[in-house]
């Protein structure tokens, strides 16, 4: 997210301290950036200190506004950007001639070095001896396993920090169920995210669906044949934080149950989940394969009698097979619902 540096970079950082008054000097080889701070959605109490990362191109350091955490009666409040809202404010000082932009990411702590909630302005351009401003939306901290976290109205989702550590953070939520497409977190309804399949996903046309966080496979709704089992990574980085499967119909064409642009296959345990169409997925009915991977969708990788072949996946319980062909239980334990055309 942070732009390219041109030019020198700043050889010091450093706050200069105000609190909703402000006052800078400027000198020839001093550039500033008043910061303002906001809650983006509802107010965050108990505010003791700022943790921020000033960011310009690769090069970052971090800084803490104050030095020592505020006593727990002298905390500050942040507050929603409205007319009558009156910002945290302070200023960050670079004491070099330089030309570069800059992003200060802005994290709230409470008096226990806690999270209250984290922000990132946009892109500011420094000019030496001037006075630059840059507005910081905190969104407030919760936990996406808990829905209610952060209030009626909101979900709970994950982002990647600029070191690709993930923060739970509270956004607006919106009506798209999971597993229906969605643009971003704010179009999910509360209790899930949005998330993208990057493996078929173009800049043209992202893949993108609703998900819900869950702590064990009830939460993934009873019956519904959906499991607390889908991993979540932030830039390869392994969280704890889990997602429900999908349910969708795997055999015919694969498409029932998923988005558009996802196709619906079966993995370990049975489970049904939506993906992208992974290129080895060719072999037609019939054909030799190691895998289910290596099978079109809406067929499996069945072993008879030592031969693998791609067959077609069907309901032991819904007759639908082809003319000839009957759907026969695996020997595979796992499978107790699906079966294949032979």
């Amino acid at each position: 997210m942070s732009p390219v540096a041109r030019g020198a970079q700043p050889t010091r950082t450093a706050l200069v301290v105000m609190l909703f008054a402000l006052g800078v000097a400027c000198s020839d080889d001093k550039s500033f950036v008043v910061v303002s701070v906001y809650s983006s959605l509802r107010s965050i109490d108990d505010v003791a200190q700022f943790r921020v990362n000033v960011t310009d191109g690769p090069n970052s350091e971090q800084l803490l506004y104050p030095e020592k955490p505020l006593d727990p009666t002298a905390v500050l409040r942040l507050d929603p950007n409205t007319p009558i809202a009156k910002p945290v404010t302070f200023s960050v000082t670079f004491s070099s001639k330089f030309n570069a932009d800059v992003t200060i990411d802005v994290e709230a702590l409470d008096p226990n070095q806690a999270s209250l909630g984290t922000g990132t302005s946009a892109p500011v351009a420094l000019s030496t001896g001037q006075v630059s401003y840059a507005y910081v939306y905190v969104n407030q901290s919760c936990d996406p396993r808990t829905p209610a976290s952060c209030g009626s109205g909101y979900t709970c989702a994950l982002v990647c920090d600029q070191n690709s550590q993930p923060k739970s953070l509270c956004f607006s939520a919106g009506t798209a169920n999971p597993g229906e497409s969605c643009t971003d977190t704010t179009d999910c309804v509360p209790g899930s995210a949005c998330f993208e399949f990057n493996a078929c996903s173009t800049a043209a046309q992202p893949r993108k669906t609703c998900r819900q966080f869950c702590n064990v496979d009830s939460d993934c709704g009873v019956g519904a044949r959906s499991f607390c089992n889908t991993g979540v990574s932030c830039d390869q980085t392994s969280t704890s934080f889990r997602l429900c499967s999908r349910p969708c119909d795997p055999t015919g064409d694969a498409t029932v149950g998923c988005a558009a642009g996802l196709l619906c296959f079966i993995y370990s345990g049975e489970i049904t989940d939506c993906a992208c169409l992974d290129q080895s997925r060719v072999g037609t009915v019939g054909v030799s394969c190691a895998a289910d991977e290596n099978c079109q969708p809406g067929l499996m990788c069945v072993d008879r009698s030592g031969a693998k072949s791609c067959q077609a996946i069907c309901r032991l319980d819904v007759s639908s097979c082809a003319a000839g062909k009957t759907c026969t239980q695996l020997t595979n334990p796992d499978y107790q619902v699906y079966g294949a055309c032979l």
